[in-house]
């Protein structure tokens, strides 16, 4: 059973989007998925969910897979401004960075932010991501 209200794909990349629903689906993960360009698409959805009170009411956490370079807001942008947003609102969210970059600093940069709980090197596999989601206890057998 998947404990996720949700699954945010945040990258500029829409075959790496494209794949990624493809692996969800593939291991089974049938609940709604989000997708956003960048950054800047992504925090201003989350914040008229949190004007429109819908986050509060969630039953389990929204995986956010993060893309670290792209267009008008990158990851580190996101990271800053989702860092504004209150504790009550960012106890809902389980953020991974998920990115093709092999530099050690932009790992290090990435686990120097509270809210990211995971660094995912691509491409993934179905057999990664579930076992992704099983050792963070977001899909239980």
């Amino acid at each position: 059973m998947y404990k996720l209200s949700e699954i945010i794909f945040v990258d500029d990349d829409a075959i790496v989007k494209m794949v990624g629903i493809k692996i969800l689906k593939n291991i089974g993960y049938d609940g709604p998925i989000s997708q956003f360009g960048n950054g800047q698409e992504a925090i201003e959805e989350l914040k008229s969910r949190i004007e429109a009170n819908s986050i509060k009411k969630l039953e389990f956490p929204i995986l956010l897979l993060l893309d670290i370079n792209m267009p008008v807001m990158d990851a580190w942008g996101f990271l800053d401004e989702f860092r504004q947003l209150p504790d009550s609102i960012r106890q809902h969210f389980f953020i991974a960075i998920i990115t093709s970059s092999i530099s050690p600093q932009d790992k290090e940069q990435a686990m120097t932010y509270s809210d990211v709980k995971d660094y995912i090197q691509k491409p993934i596999s179905p057999k990664y991501m579930s076992d992704f989601l099983k050792e963070h206890g977001l899909l239980e057998e």
